[in-house]
C-alpha cells in the first residue's frame, strides 16, 4: 500500500508537520505491506512499535507548538491525538492475535483516520500558524 498523491492529499504547507507527516504514512505504508506479505509477528511488531515511537513524539511536538502560538482549538485537537494513540495501541493487540485480514482492516481504518486528521485537525492548526506566525524563539 502506497499513500497515493500524499502531497495533493494532505500537504498543509508547512515544513516541520509536513515531514513528520511523511514519514508517519511511510510507517503505515511498512505496517500494511509487513502484515500483507505475511513479514512474521517481530516485523509487523517492529514497524507498529516504530509508529508508535514516532506518532507519539510527532503528537508531543504539535501539542507544544499549539501551547507555544496559544492555538484556540488545542484541547479538541489533542484529544484526537489521545485517541489516536489509543487506536494504535488497540492496533497493537489486534495485530498480535489477529488473522491477516482483521489486521489489514484494522490498519486501513486506522490510516483512514490519520489521513481525515491530518486534513482537517492538522490543516486548521497550519492555517492558524501560517496566520498567526511562528512561537517566538528565545533570544541568547
Amino acid at each position: 500500500m502506497t499513500t497515493p498523491a500524499w502531497t495533493l492529499a494532505v500537504a498543509l504547507g508547512h515544513a516541520g508537520l509536513d515531514a513528520e507527516h511523511r514519514v508517519e504514512l511511510a510507517l503505515m505504508d511498512a505496517l500494511h505491506d509487513a502484515v500483507a506479505r505475511d513479514l512474521g509477528p517481530n516485523r509487523v511488531r517492529e514497524i507498529l512499535d516504530q509508529l508508535l515511537e514516532h506518532s507519539n513524539v510527532h503528537f508531543m511536538s504539535e501539542q507544544l507548538l499549539m501551547r507555544l502560538t496559544a492555538y484556540p482549538q488545542y484541547e479538541a485537537h489533542a484529544l484526537e491525538h489521545d485517541e489516536l494513540m489509543a487506536r494504535a495501541r488497540a492496533l497493537q493487540n489486534r495485530v498480535a492475535g489477529a488473522g491477516t485480514a482483521t489486521a489489514l482492516e484494522a490498519i486501513v481504518e486506522m490510516r483512514r483516520w490519520l489521513l481525515e486528521h491530518m486534513d482537517h485537525k492538522d490543516r486548521a492548526l497550519a492555517t492558524y500558524l501560517a496566520e498567526h506566525g511562528r512561537p517566538a524563539t528565545p533570544r541568547g
